[in-house]
């Protein structure tokens, strides 16, 4: 709002749409200036732009709608549910700001991101990160998990430089958070750089697990992390249920047959071999057949 002095000021109308309240004021100016001020998130519009309390209504529904886009999940559904609930307390933390309008309701956000980074260091825990001979960090030291599961997803010198970049997001992001939360001053602008910032985070982290394969299978014995052909590496727990892919074995007949015709050598990069070349060779052996036909 221009800094003029105001010589009317009178509430025209309160609308409830979706479970959320809307105030719209009629403000006037000592300039002669006239304008809509509409709540939740409050902005201003002037009267000459919108003639009625209801278009600026409308109006203003738009672009709220537009703004809590920007804090959408940026990532797949799918990815997304690699951590769940981690996302969905981000998700909360975008939608308290979207409404904030105090210094108070930006510290709220910061308290959504406090429980979303905690929520990701409980999710990453195991006792496999740990080092043999160290001690496993608190349940809520999310610095520490975070950057354990970094460099166990990170490992050697050719990963050093993601792995340095990653774990240099953590401390940061962490601090930050902290700071908001307590900040009694703050202003959208810090909350929006908080959300922004643990959104970044909690992205590269699940980029990182899908980088490795997705998320890995954990033991139910140890809760370990890399089970192999139904066995967990870790405390040599093996899954009753887990069953053995079957591989079709070739008769003499079929080798035979397979050897006495014309192939594509493997060297030759227009050969196609796919699964089920391999769970069917027969087959694997008619594409090689036809291709070189060509």
């Amino acid at each position: 709002m221009p800094e003029k002095q105001v010589s009317h000021l009178e509430r025209v109308g309160v609308d409830h749409v979706f479970g959320h309240r809307y105030e719209t004021w009629d403000v006037h100016l000592d300039d002669g200036q006239r304008w809509w001020v509409v709540t939740n998130p409050s902005n201003y519009y002037s009267q000459s732009d919108f003639k009625s309390r209801d278009v600026v209504l409308t109006f203003h529904l738009g672009l709220a709608m537009r703004v809590a886009a920007r804090y959408q999940v940026p990532i797949t559904e799918h990815a997304r549910n690699i951590f769940e609930s981690v996302w969905r307390r981000w998700e909360q933390a975008a939608e308290a700001l979207v409404t904030a309008e105090q210094a108070e309701h930006f510290q709220t956000v910061g308290t959504h991101l406090r429980e979303t980074l905690i929520s990701l260091a409980h999710e990453l825990q195991a006792n496999e990160l740990v080092p043999d001979g160290e001690e496993a960090p608190k349940a809520s030291d999310m610095v520490a998990w975070v950057d354990l599961f970094v460099r166990a997803m990170t490992p050697g010198k050719s990963n050093a430089r993601l792995r340095a970049y990653v774990s240099g997001l953590v401390q940061p992001t962490w601090e930050y958070q902290q700071h908001l939360l307590h900040d009694k001053s703050a202003t959208r602008m810090d909350a929006e750089i908080g959300v922004a910032a643990v959104e970044h985070l909690v992205a590269t982290v699940t980029a990182l697990v899908l980088r490795a394969g997705g998320p890995p299978m954990r033991c139910a014995n140890c809760d370990a992390y890399g089970l192999v052909a139904g066995a967990c590496n870790h405390c040599g727990w093996e899954d009753p249920d887990y069953q053995a892919p079957k591989i079709r074995q070739q008769s003499e007949a079929e080798i035979a047959e397979a050897l006495a015709q014309p192939c594509t050598p493997s060297t030759d990069i227009s050969t196609l071999m796919t699964v089920d070349d391999v769970l069917e060779p027969s087959k694997g052996v008619s594409r090689q057949r036809t291709r070189s036909s060509n």
